[in-house]
């Protein structure tokens, strides 16, 4: 059979013929030039006899400015490095080798791809330097250059995530080591609950009061304090458990080890979400010490208020029980001053003078006794008070007794009105402005009332111009039977100011003074705008 002839309008498609040298050395040479590594060949004089496309865009430099020179003209850095080392050992020995980037110190200064200049001064090379042999030009050397600054980079990148990594293990495990020392070694015992009323110990201390041989019924209290227990099976506390109505805000137990010991218990709940749940951190801290001090301090205010109360019954009882004869003894005197009154000789009627004005002091004293004794056994309760009212009714007060001259008294601005008994309030400030116009010259003494507000309490001054106060005497005026100066020199008994302190101390408040010898004396009453928890209960 025949083959049909060849169609004249199809061409022949034109064949590459490898078997030329000139097809083979020109295919040879662009697939060099096309390369995406740098290729450069050096010959036996170490001269340079190839350099492709990539090396020149890489480094600046056309072939036809490096070829017949040496790598060491071109690229002067190369002459003592690595690089020129391989070099020798591959055309003397015929011997391979390959310069990574850790090794490239003084390797070809390229410049590496734009988006890499501002981590890099030069590209990050790998060298793989290989001899060739030829049959006209003996033994080439071949230099082949790899561009890995993109992998140098990711290799940094991940040696530095790693050393954070590193880091933050140890400062974790660090962290964990510095947290279970904490809570081995804290005073308190600490466990962990979840919602569904597991309890787990975190330290040594909670071990000790829920585990083996803790008290087996604490487990079940803390479930039944847990704020979502209502899910939880559990049953109610013996009454003798909870030591605290849940409504204080304040919870207290009792726990009973296996051992006997009895431990009140302070506990502590906070919460926090993990895992789509909520958990419960509780702190129980052992509060028997505080406790024992709590019942000593109840013993001794106990003890303090009988004792209180038995001598403000002794006082007033012997007080008021001798005021009949105390009376009897001044009628008597009385009589006999007035019936023998210059009948005898001049020595017997000092004796007399002398006898009625101790039972007139006698009597004063016992008088004041009796009101400072009152302080606390007859007070009234509190109620606003007025002291710009208080103050008026004291200014009448001694116009009426007709010892204080017009002005003597003098009230500067509006003062406040305070939480108090107003009968005890006029009998301190009255004593204060009386002791001031006592010390004072009549004629030219005044008195002053004055007030300031402080965030927590009013203070009322009460100042006078008389001959003050030496400040080593500052406290020991407010004692009972305290006088700085003679029963000769100035009237009253040494009372007054007690009264005024016990007043001031009943309202919860400060009696002060600030004086100098000369210079007058200003009392300061410190009152508080709310009255603490014993002034308050004293005043109900």
């Amino acid at each position: 059979m025949k083959k049909p002839p060849p169609d004249p309008t199809t061409e022949a498609t034109p064949s590459f013929d490898l078997g030329r040298d000139s097809n083979a050395a020109e295919l040879f040479a662009a697939l060099l030039d096309t390369a995406d590594t740098g290729l450069v060949a050096l010959t036996a004089d170490r001269t340079i006899c190839h350099w492709n496309q990539w090396m020149q865009t890489r480094s600046g430099l056309r072939a036809d400015q490096v070829l017949g020179k040496s790598l060491h003209d071109v690229f002067p850095e190369t002459r003592l490095g690595r690089v020129s080392l391989a070099i020798d050992d591959c055309l003397k020995f015929g011997m391979p080798a390959v310069i990574s980037p850790s090794l490239n110190q003084g390797a070809l200064p390229l410049s590496p791809l734009p988006q890499f200049t501002a981590s890099f001064e030069r590209m990050e090379q790998s060298i793989r330097i290989h001899p060739i042999k030829t049959r006209n030009s003996g033994t080439l050397c071949s230099l082949i250059i790899r561009d890995v600054t993109l992998a140098v980079q990711r290799d940094r990148l991940l040696r530095k995530q790693a050393a954070e990594l590193a880091d933050l293990v140890t400062q974790s495990k660090r962290s964990e080591d510095r947290t279970k020392a904490i809570l081995q070694n804290t005073i308190d015992a600490i466990l962990v609950a979840s919602d569904d009323g597991n309890i787990e110990p975190l330290n040594s201390r909670a071990q000790e009061l829920c585990g083996p041989d803790g008290d087996p019924e604490l487990r079940n209290i803390i479930r039944f304090l847990l704020p979502d227990s209502d899910h939880i099976p559990i049953t109610q506390p013996p009454s003798n458990r909870l030591l605290t109505d849940l409504g204080t805000g304040v919870i207290e137990v009792m726990a009973f080890t296996k051992s006997g010991r009895n431990i009140p218990l302070e506990v502590a709940i906070s919460h926090f979400s993990a895992d789509q749940r909520y958990h419960y951190i509780i702190t129980l801290r052992d509060i028997s010490q505080r406790k024992r001090h709590e019942m000593e301090i109840q013993r001794t205010m106990a003890e303090l208020e009988r004792s209180n109360s038995e001598l403000e019954q002794f006082a007033y009882a012997a007080s008021h029980d001798l005021q009949e004869p105390l009376r009897m003894v001044s009628s008597y005197t009385q009589l006999i001053a007035r019936r023998y009154e210059g009948k005898l000789d001049e020595t017997a009627d000092e004796f007399i003078h002398y006898a009625v004005d101790g039972t007139q002091r006698m009597q004063r004293m016992i008088d004041d006794l009796l009101t400072l004794s009152r302080v606390g056994r007859h007070g009234k309760p509190f109620h606003p008070v007025p002291l710009d009212d208080l103050f008026d009714a004291i200014v009448v007060n001694f116009k009426r007794a007709g010892s204080a001259p017009e002005g003597n008294i003098i009230r500067e601005g509006h003062l406040p009105t305070v939480m108090g008994d107003a009968s005890q309030l006029l009998l301190l400030f009255q004593n204060l402005v009386s002791n001031g116009l006592k010390y004072s010259d009549p004629e030219s003494g005044r008195v002053r009332i004055f007030a300031a507000d402080t965030p927590n309490s009013h203070r009322i001054f009460v100042a006078d111009n008389g001959i003050g106060i030496d400040p080593q005497y500052h406290e020991t005026i407010f004692e009972i039977f305290k006088r700085l100066h003679g029963y000769g020199d100035y009237a009253g008994t040494g009372i007054g100011l007690a009264i005024c302190k016990k007043i001031t101390d009943r309202h919860g408040g400060i009696l002060s003074v600030s004086s100098n010898p000369g210079e007058g004396s200003t009392f300061c009453v410190e009152l508080p705008k709310e009255l603490p928890i014993v002034a308050a209960s004293e005043s109900m």
